[in-house]
C-alpha cells in the first residue's frame, strides 16, 4: 500500500534532507511525500548554476538557490509549485511508472494530462497547444529509489522564467544542460484549484489519507548531517562540473590554475565591478536563513 505523508516545512534544504532520510531507510516504502518550497531554484546535480539561473536576479528576489541529488534539469519552486517524490524499495525504478499514476488521478477528476519520452506531464492549454506542468528525475541507491518532480499549480511563471536565465554562457562546460520547454500552470486551465485539492485528488486515488510529518525527525543526526551537507558550499558551488570562461578553467568551484576558489575575489583582476556583482551577487542572507534547521 502506497503511504502519503506531507510536510508542514518550506525550507528545500529541509525536505531534500527528509526525502534523503526516507530514501536511506528511514521509513517503510513505498511512500509518496509531498512537499511545498519557498521560492527556489533548484539544480540538477551536475548542473552550472551560473549557466542555468539569473543569479543577481535570485539573490534581489529573496530566491534560493539549491542542488539536488538527482540528476535532469533546473526547476524554478515556489508556494504554487507541489512536489512530489514517490519513493519505492527497488534499487531500479520504473521511469514511466509513478507517471501514469499520476495521469490516471488526475483522470478520476476529468483532467487529461499526457506523458512525454522523458516521462514527464504535460497539460493542454486552452489554445489546444500541450505544455509542461510536471518536470522529474530520479535517484537510485543499491536497496531503494525515489522518482521526484514538479506540479505547477499556480506559480508565479513570470518569476521563473526570469530565474531561469543564463548569468553567463561558459565557453566549455561538462554540465548536464536543462532542456526548456513551455509550461502552463493547473490552475490556468482549472481556475481555483489549490495544492491541497492537488495532494488529496492523489492520495484518494490511493485510498489513502495523507500523514502530515512532525518536526521530530530534524533531530535525528542522520537528516541534521543531510541537511549540513546540501546547504555547504563545498556541495552548492563546488559540485559544479568542469567549466571555462575567459580563459579560467574552474573545477569543482576551484580554479585549475590557482587552485582558488572561484569567487569575486579571485576573480577580480579578470572582470569588471559590474560583472563581478552579475556573477557572484551575495547569498550570505540564504545561507543564514536556510541554517535556521529548527
Amino acid at each position: 500500500m502506497m503511504k502519503v505523508f506531507t510536510s508542514p516545512f518550506n525550507n528545500p534544504f529541509i525536505n531534500l534532507a527528509l526525502e534523503d532520510h526516507f530514501l536511506r531507510g528511514g521509513a517503510d516504502l513505498p511512500l509518496l511525500f509531498f512537499y511545498v518550497n519557498r521560492p527556489s531554484v533548484v539544480l540538477g546535480r551536475f548542473q552550472n548554476p551560473w549557466l542555468e539561473t539569473n543569479l543577481s536576479y535570485l539573490v534581489e528576489n529573496d530566491i534560493w538557490l539549491v542542488r539536488r541529488q538527482s540528476g535532469g534539469g533546473c526547476v524554478f519552486h515556489d508556494h504554487g509549485n507541489l512536489n512530489f517524490s514517490f519513493i519505492v524499495p527497488e534499487g531500479m525504478i520504473d521511469r514511466k511508472k509513478h507517471a501514469e499514476l499520476l495521469k490516471e488521478a488526475f483522470a478520476q477528476a476529468d483532467i487529461e494530462l499526457m506523458i512525454s519520452p522523458r516521462n514527464d506531464l504535460w497539460l493542454k492549454s486552452q489554445e489546444g497547444e500541450w505544455k509542461k506542468i510536471s518536470g522529474s528525475a530520479y535517484k537510485q541507491t543499491k536497496t531503494a529509489s525515489f522518482h521526484h518532480g514538479t506540479f505547477l499549480v499556480s506559480s508565479d511563471l513570470a518569476q521563473l522564467e526570469e530565474s531561469l536565465k543564463h548569468t553567463i554562457i561558459p565557453t566549455q562546460t561538462k554540465s548536464i544542460a536543462s532542456v526548456r520547454s513551455r509550461v502552463i500552470t493547473l490552475n490556468q486551465r482549472h481556475p481555483g484549484i489549490e495544492i491541497k485539492d492537488v495532494v488529496e485528488l492523489v492520495a484518494h486515488h490511493f485510498k489513502t489519507i495523507p500523514f502530515e510529518i512532525d518536526g521530530t525527525l530534524l533531530s535525528l543526526p542522520e537528516v541534521q548531517e543531510s541537511f549540513r551537507h546540501l546547504s555547504s558550499w563545498e556541495w552548492l558551488w563546488g559540485e559544479t562540473p568542469l567549466f571555462e570562461t575567459h580563459g579560467v578553467a574552474v573545477r569543482k568551484g576551484i580554479i585549475e590554475a590557482s587552485g582558488e576558489k572561484f569567487t569575486s575575489e579571485s576573480m577580480k583582476n579578470i572582470f569588471n565591478a559590474t560583472d563581478l556583482q552579475r556573477m557572484f551577487p551575495d547569498f550570505s542572507e540564504q545561507h543564514k536563513s536556510s541554517s535556521q534547521i529548527l
